[in-house]
């Protein structure tokens, strides 16, 4: 990284192209270091303690323009969905699921991008989770299959990081967990030892769901 009066020479690494040198000047990087630092100081006094499970009902009920970055959870089952494009999840017949991901950043929008396209906003948090990430963020870099979610005026939107630009993922945060009915618990333990008291002893696929 070099450094002049006027400019800083950075690596920019963007989804599905080489790293190149790039010059950005200092009043951008003040930007960026302002936008992982201080911007966040309201949401995280409102939400301090709170269990990052809850932060994604936390961020629909925020009164104020929030973001919220979610990565994919350490999970040998889904590691062929980390880092994967769109297409690629399409090709294995799936598609991106709330139930893997878990929430590693949530902050404030700063009022200077209030008239901001969304896609801007992406572009400029991409660039902040790769080159200038704020100092308690404990995930990796922003990267193909993480995802980002913004809350501006009250609309919220949901957006995939893919090989090329973001593929917005509409009802992504709406989807809730499946709850196991009672005859599902039954089929998964009858077949174990200590079956219910009523002897059942049936495989788990004889029962019918």
């Amino acid at each position: 990284m070099e450094q002049n009066e006027n400019t800083l020479s950075v690596l920019k690494i963007a989804p599905g192209q080489y790293p190149q040198q790039v010059e950005i000047d200092n009043d951008l990087k003040a930007l960026q270091q302002a936008v992982g630092g201080s911007m966040q100081q309201k949401w995280n006094q409102n939400f301090d303690g709170e269990p990052m499970t809850d932060i994604p009902q936390k961020f629909l009920n925020a009164g104020c323009d929030v973001y919220m970055v979610m990565q994919l959870r350490h999970d040998e089952k889904i590691l062929d969905e980390r880092f994967a494009s769109m297409r690629e999840l399409h090709r294995r017949g799936k598609t991106p699921d709330p139930e893997h991901y878990e929430v590693t950043y949530y902050a404030d929008l700063p009022a200077m991008w209030q008239d901001v396209p969304n896609n801007e906003i992406l572009e400029e948090l991409f660039q902040m989770f790769n080159l200038s990430r704020p100092q308690d963020f404990e995930g990796h870099s922003l990267s193909v299959s993480d995802v980002i979610a913004l809350k501006r005026n009250g609309k919220v939107s949901v957006h995939y990081v893919d090989s090329i630009g973001f593929k917005e993922l509409p009802g992504f945060l709406d989807k809730k967990p499946e709850h196991s009915s009672v005859l599902q618990m039954l089929k998964e333990k009858c077949d174990a030892p200590e079956c219910n008291p009523t002897g059942c002893r049936k495989a788990r696929a004889e029962h019918e769901l």
